[in-house]
């Protein structure tokens, strides 16, 4: 971004505050060498580091020097003002339009609001006058991403554009039902072009789940981010039956069949890059529901640190990997993050490992150097036959997709048993509990005993938005949990107001938390006369295990997620 006369824009608005008495010289000289060095305007480092409140610097910006202000994080972007400044502009000059004032003008924020050159040419590419808005909290740039997209010029509308891309814009903005918040009105689209869009901007909002839901006159497109279920958009009746229609034909589904449940999958290309796409349909009292998995393999297989794995547990993970053999075992409910943390734990151990082998339902993501074998229940194969076949193929290591029936359990066990190491996610509450499911699932409590050698729970937490996080007070019943389980009292902790950067929720992307149980020998001896769960766990926290609340309070304590998340997030059983 060419920064023109930004900077001493900034300086002059910095001496003012300084003549005015608001800050002080070390405050100035120490935010202009923190902006200097990160990147971050002056203004806002002087807000965001303590040195000056907001509403000050609103004020003298209003009042004292008449210029008005934007907050980014929470302004309304509207489409039509977007589409009269092409994307390369707007990045080029940091420039962001935001909507038209009530004589016409378009309104355009950015950090450098005397730059008159500029607002003169603006107006001769839009045809408009321009009347510049200062902006100020969260990133412009980020803001010009989120609106426009990464690397292309914008396209007004998607139907000009029959091939699906990542370039078409997100808009910010209330609309029409038809539209929702994805901008664009879909209902005037065909079908073909409905469904890119929507997964598109799926892709695009890095959401993990689609979901299109049909009610009595009209249907409904809902996103799944960061675990939470958002409504997109409101569609007639009959495009969500075309577009059903038309997923299922990608899908190699039975177009004909609207009340027995299917499953399929497909792929789609956005220029180089491939997106996957699980789909799974079933009839109800309004029409056929739809449910699409999105697996978008940009980002690549995060390592464990990245899951979110504090120092300790992850020591702890990391001695288990190590080990020659044994059964390891992941466990949480669905969506959990179970199938991630297993292909971080392979991907450390393919370059060392030697024969690594998968069977999975279905194959998320595709490792190279690991064998992995889909299940197919149509050919014969499903976990308890893949796990045998997989035993004649001398592996070193045995990965397991999910562990819920007794064949596949005992043969699991037998593989550990005899010289192999076995990663395997099964569903239960906590680490102790997946190995009292395990028995549950018919494994004798010695075989369990001498076989697992360790066990880890996970849940997932949203973290806070960086953009509009603040600090604020604990409510009674936060602070008595959090003394509980700290043995010491919190005074503040971090949450997010909501902003154009987080949707509004508060919160950006989520992360791990984790308890790690190594079964140690007096660990081994409750399992093998059959101990309960909680007994287990018992010994385990006396080991020194950390719970999965304490791993959630640790996180609300470095400000990553708030307490509120901590209690949604992690089932409390102490």
């Amino acid at each position: 971004m060419v920064s023109r006369t930004a900077p001493s824009f900034e300086g002059r608005v910095g001496q003012v505050l300084l003549e005015g008495g608001f800050i002080t010289e070390q405050q100035l000289a120490e935010a202009r060498e923190v902006s200097g060095a990160d990147g971050t305007g002056l203004l806002d480092t002087l807000v965001s580091h303590g040195m000056l409140a907001q509403e000050t610097l609103v004020t003298v910006l209003s009042f004292q020097l008449r210029i008005p202000v934007v907050d980014l994080r929470h302004v309304q972007v509207d489409p039509e003002a977007v589409k009269l400044v092409p994307e390369d502009y707007a990045r080029q000059y940091g420039v962001m339009p935001t909507g038209f004032d009530t004589d016409g003008s378009l309104r355009i924020a950015t950090r450098m609001p005397n730059d008159f050159q500029l607002s003169s040419e603006l107006s001769s590419v839009t045809g408009r006058q321009t009347k510049f808005v200062l902006a100020i909290g969260g990133s412009l740039e980020e803001l010009i991403d989120k609106v426009y997209s990464t690397g292309s010029p914008q396209r007004a509308a998607v139907a000009d554009a029959p091939t699906p891309s990542l370039d078409s814009p997100l808009v910010l903005t209330d609309a029409p039902a038809s539209t929702g918040v994805l901008g664009q009105d879909l209902s005037a689209l065909p079908a073909i072009q409905a469904v890119e869009m929507v997964t598109l901007q799926a892709i695009k909002r890095h959401a993990s789940d689609i979901h299109m839901v049909p009610q009595s006159d009209s249907s409904k497109v809902l996103f799944r981010m960061d675990g939470f279920l958002q409504e997109m958009v409101v569609l007639p009746l009959t495009l969500h039956e075309s577009m059903v229609s038309r997923i299922k034909v990608q899908a190699g589904m039975d177009i004909s069949e609207d009340r027995r449940p299917q499953d399929g999958s497909f792929s789609m290309n956005f220029g180089e890059r491939k997106v996957e796409f699980r789909v799974s349909s079933i009839g109800t009292t309004w029409g056929e529901m739809m449910v699409i998995r999105v697996l978008d393999q940009e980002g690549g297989i995060l390592n464990l640190e990245a899951l979110g794995m504090d120092n300790t547990p992850l020591h702890v993970w990391r001695q288990l990997m190590a080990l020659p053999y044994g059964m390891v075992l992941v466990s949480g409910p669905t969506g959990s993050g179970k199938t991630t943390t297993l292909y971080a734990s392979v991907a450390e151990l393919i370059s060392s490992r030697g024969n690594i082998m998968a069977v999975e339902d279905p194959i998320e993501y595709r490792l190279e150097g690991i064998n992995q074998i889909q299940v197919n229940r149509a050919a014969g194969v499903d976990f308890p036959s893949g796990l045998r076949s997989i035993m004649r193929l001398d592996p070193d290591i045995i990965l397991i997709g999910e562990i819920r029936d007794n064949e596949t359990a005992k043969t699991a066990v037998n593989a550990a048993l005899t010289g192999h190491l076995v990663l395997a996610s099964i569903h239960s509450n906590d680490a102790a509990a997946s190995i009292v499911r395990l028995m549950d699932l018919g494994v004798e409590p010695f075989l369990a005993a001498t076989g697992v050698v360790g066990s880890l729970a996970q849940r997932l937490v949203r973290k806070v938005c960086t953009q509009c996080q603040l600090l604020v007070d604990p409510s009674a019943t936060e602070a008595m949990a959090f003394e509980q389980e700290m043995q010491e009292t919190v005074e503040q902790y971090m949450v997010g107001q909501g902003c154009n950067y987080c949707n509004g929720t508060g919160y950006t992307g989520r992360t791990g938390v984790f308890e790690v149980m190594a079964v140690d020998e007096s660990i081994r001896k409750l399992i093998a006369v059959g101990s309960s769960g909680p007994e287990i766990r018992s010994q385990a926290l006396q080991n020194g295990m950390i719970s999965l609340r304490r791993s959630g309070m640790l996180k609300a304590k470095e400000g990553v997620t708030t307490l509120e998340e901590v209690f949604r997030g992690v089932f409390f059983i102490e």
